[in-house]
């Protein structure tokens, strides 16, 4: 390598005394030949300017040609020397002054000073701390600012770039960025966005969100909805684009697909697991597919028949009608002439029995009543009024109307009803919920909406209170629901406003023939008129209850087409049987839960019972030798069972010596583990009788109940007797005891821990006559 003009300068300096012919190459000191460090800045001004009165020099020296070198070998050294320098030693440890990276210098793609961004701030731009941002535009110059800015960004911008005016563009552009920056809450919204998108700590969001309230939070016209932040789409009001639509539905036609062949897919599971269940029947029982399926057919073809003959009979009445005015009604043929004149004749026998009964019933109450007086009742009424009050579960009950008893109803039959009292407009409509209900059980569950309108014009009102009366089918008595409010709550009416709600009515009831309701509903809303400025009632107007009514017009609950019994009876015997194994019970239509019902055998109907045994003989010979209860509480293996009987007046026919109980049963498991009940069995002995029946079977009302700890179970059974009574010795018609079994569930609460069962003891009570019974 050739010494640098440096390296020659340095050595002119050292021999500028010596002989210009004494000059050689060898004779250059080593040091000489350091290469000049590079600098950066003012010190590389420095170093050309040295440079270049060095090469003056040489220059100089050349012209004289001391150093025996022509033209073409400077130029050639100049090339040379330019090719052949080196990296100083101080450049190596440079470093960035924007990534403090070390740089270097053979790198062919050096860093440069990165372009500010969202995620890249400028450094040389000024930072304004949290605690000094503040807002200095007003609302509305904050509005017309939003407003420039999307006239920049939706029209400005485009317009000129398609004009291709690009110093327009960029003044433009730098025009919206400073309007950007005079509202902080751009700023302030970006690092919101940031922070919620990165998951960034919920103190850091909610800091940033007091600090968008304190700029003043968005500017008239954005709308940052409930994520907290607007895009940038919302700020400049910018609508979707056609690609963007276009991705969406596409996204939402893949999802259609999707769902649709999922659910392609479950009805083809669906179709296999029918066919493998029908291949394995066929399988386990040749031709009973077959034979099911023929047996449909038939019923469907026998009922399309049918109708198509009830729907020409009827056109041919109503022909006859048209033409020859109304005629009596007659019998169509000699079979349903025989059944009409014997409904008839049972039901004057029944008639006349009733007031027959009625009388001698008045002529007891008044004979006791005036051995009694000042007691204001007697101990016959007041025995019946328990027996209801216990029927009822503790609920206020009322003599129900005689038409729904019977099962005649004597009104006009309507599933809604709309009343007008006062101020107030009540309408009601009742639908049959499918859904919730078990037939086979007795279980029918009704829907009733209510629609209360405030036709006052002036007048605001408060309901306070509600009180229904319902009588099912077949009772005697009306169940009392009342409470505060409704609904649980009580609701405002101002004038012209309308409160509207539904509920659910369960009742335990079973179609007769003889109508196509399943209970009749009314009652009445108590409400207080607010004066002028108040919200809400007083407290002496909550506590009175309201001193206004609005009444709740009748209607009925009306069973479907395919839950009502048909009229038509063959025999007389098959008509009797009915009413001797029908049983209904009493439920509340807003708040009870239905209970559960069933039929227990009794020694007189059940035509071969279980077994049977040898009976105590005080119910035999009539001399009770313990105490006459009506009810018990047995508490037993930590499961406690009590039972309430109640004469049924309305089901029972003294003259024929038919009477008919209900009992009510609870069971409670007071244990600390699961249970589930799986048999029970009975023993009743009726008065007179040597031998107890013996009622046995799996589960009480087909069921089989799980009790978790503190859980009850509560069913209905009723007892129909045919007993004669001992009256001059004890009002007991029947005695009866038995018991439960259980079996103890695993954790899991259906696993049995053991296969012997525990035996929970229905106690010992007895079937009492009211009017016997004693005070």
């Amino acid at each position: 390598m050739k010494p640098t003009y440096t390296a020659i300068a340095a050595f002119l300096l050292a021999q500028s005394s010596s002989v210009a012919d004494a000059f050689s190459p060898s004779s250059l000191p080593i040091t000489a030949m350091q290469p000049m460090p590079l600098r950066t800045g003012h010190s590389m001004v420095a170093a050309v300017q040295s440079q270049s009165r060095i090469n003056s020099s040489l220059a100089m020296a050349a012209s004289g040609d001391f150093l025996g070198m022509d033209e073409d070998d400077e130029d050639e050294d100049e090339d040379e020397d330019e090719d052949d320098q080196l990296v100083p030693a101080g450049y190596a440890g440079a470093k960035s002054p924007f990534t403090g990276l070390k740089l270097d210098p053979w790198d062919p793609n050096p860093l440069i000073k990165p372009r500010p961004s969202r995620y890249f701030k400028d450094m040389d731009e000024e930072q304004v701390s949290d605690d000094q941002l503040t807002q200095t535009m007003s609302d509305d110059e904050r509005k017309e600012n939003l407003s420039v800015m999307r006239q920049i960004r939706k029209s400005d911008l485009p317009d000129l770039r398609m004009r291709k005016d690009h110093a327009g563009w960029v003044e433009a552009n730098n025009d919206l960025k400073r309007r950007y920056k005079r509202d902080p809450w751009f700023m302030v919204n970006e690092r919101l966005r940031d922070a919620i998108q990165l998951g960034d700590p919920d103190e850091k969001i909610e800091h940033l969100r007091e600090l968008a309230k304190k700029v003043g939070g968005p500017p008239e016209g954005i709308d940052c909805g409930t994520k907290g932040y607007a895009v940038h789409t919302e700020i400049y009001d910018i609508g979707i684009s056609p690609s963007r639509a276009a991705s969406l539905l596409d996204r939402d036609i893949r999802a259609d697909r999707v769902a649709r062949g999922r659910a392609m897919m479950a009805e083809r599971r669906k179709n296999m697991e029918t066919a493998q269940q029908q291949y394995e029947e066929d399988m386990r029982f040749p031709g009973l597919r077959e034979d099911r399926e023929a047996k449909e057919r038939r019923e469907r073809t026998m009922r399309r028949l049918m109708g198509e003959i009830e729907e020409d009979n009827k056109k041919k009445r109503d022909r006859a009608k048209e033409l020859l005015g109304k005629l009596p009604e007659a019998p169509e043929n000699r079979t349903k002439a025989m059944e009409k004149a014997l409904k008839e004749a049972r039901e004057d026998f029944k008639k006349t029995r009733r007031e027959q009964l009625g009388r001698e019933a008045d002529d007891e109450v008044a004979e006791i009543a005036s051995s009694n007086k000042g007691s204001g009742s007697s101990s016959a009424e007041r025995a019946r009024e328990a027996a209801a009050a216990e029927a009822a579960g503790g609920r206020p009950r009322l003599p129900g109307d005689e038409d729904v008893t019977k099962g005649e109803i004597d009104i006009p039959v309507e599933a809604s009803s709309k009343t007008t009292t006062g101020v107030l407009e009540v309408e009601v409509s009742s639908t049959y919920n499918k859904e919730q209900s078990d037939p086979p059980m007795r279980k029918h569950c009704f829907q009733y909406t209510i629609r209360i309108t405030n036709n006052s014009p002036t007048e605001t009102i408060q309901l306070l209170g509600r009180r229904f009366e319902i009588q099912t089918v077949g009772s005697s008595m009306k169940d009392v629901v009342q409470g505060e409010g409704v609904t649980g709550r009580t609701p405002v009416l101002k004038p012209g406003e309308v409160f509207e709600y539904t509920s659910t009515a369960p009742l335990s009831v079973r179609p007769i023939g003889t109508t196509i309701i399943a209970a009749r509903m009314r009652g009445e809303y108590r409400y207080a008129t607010l004066a002028e400025g108040e919200e809400t009632a007083t407290e002496e107007q909550i506590k009175a209850g309201g001193e206004l009514t609005a009444d709740l017009g009748t209607f009925h609950f009306i069973f479907p087409e395919d839950q009502r019994v048909k009229p038509f009876r063959s025999s007389e015997e098959e008509d009797e049987e009915e009413e001797e194994e029908e049983d209904e019970e009493d439920v509340p239509g807003e708040t009870a839960v239905a209970k559960p019902s069933s039929s227990t055998p009794s020694s007189s109907t059940a035509s071969s019972p279980a077994s049977t045994l040898p009976g105590d003989m005080d119910i035999k010979s009539g001399d009770i030798t313990v105490e006459i209860n009506d009810s018990s509480e047995v508490v037993a293996e930590e499961v406690r069972v009590a039972v309430t009987s109640s004469y049924r007046p309305e089901r029972s026919d003294p003259a024929l010596d038919k009477h008919c109980f209900a009992y009510n049963i609870r069971i409670t498991n007071e244990s600390k583990e699961s249970i589930q009940l799986v048999s029970r069995r009975f023993e009743i002995q009726t008065i007179g009788s040597s031998s107890k029946d013996v009622v046995q079977g799996p589960g009480v009302t087909g069921r089989q109940p799980i009790l978790k700890p503190g859980e009850s179970f509560e069913y209905t059974s009723t007892a129909p007797l045919s007993v004669k009574p001992i009256q001059d010795k004890t009002p007991v018609v029947a005695r009866m005891q038995g018991e439960y079994n259980f079996v103890t569930l695993s954790s899991d609460g259906s696993t049995p821990v053991s296969s012997t069962p525990l035996q929970a003891k229905l106690g010992l009570f007895h079937f009492v006559l009211p009017a016997l019974s004693m005070n």
